[in-house]
């Protein structure tokens, strides 16, 4: 009875080892996650140049508070710094171009009162991390 306990207990510890070498070497091998799964898109600093899922959304926003018509492309080029920088001028910010964290305080939101209101594209805000 003893020797079958301890093949047993050998048995059961070998396959523990085992499990956590493969899982070891699994950790290893696995790819490192993108920066967007990492955080919400609210939590990085966007500019010209970038392409990002993120950058839709910012586009998305950006369009219902300049009206610019963005094409809704993941891409951060000429065209989408500048609606930028419009609603930058329009809110009182720093004009850069740049999305960082005051402006996306500003086009998170909606800016015309509770309620839902129309138009605005709350999936798209959520989606970037908005907290609304």
């Amino acid at each position: 009875m003893a020797t079958r306990t301890r093949r047993h207990k050998l048995a059961l510890t070998l396959s523990a080892f085992a499990l956590a070498a493969a899982g070891a070497i699994g950790a290893v091998g696995a790819p490192a996650a993108p920066a967007e799964a990492a955080g919400r898109c609210v939590d990085y600093t966007y500019s010209q140049g970038g392409y990002s899922s993120c950058i839709g959304y910012i586009q998305q926003l950006v369009n219902y508070h300049s009206g610019a018509g963005l094409v809704v492309d993941n891409a951060f080029g000429p065209k989408t710094k500048s609606a930028v920088m419009q609603v930058q001028w329009r809110f009182g910010l720093t004009v850069d171009g740049i999305v960082g964290p005051r402006t996306w305080n500003i086009i998170c939101y909606p800016q015309k009162g509770p309620g839902p209101i129309p138009g605005f594209p709350y999936t798209a805000a959520r989606a970037a991390g908005c907290s609304i």
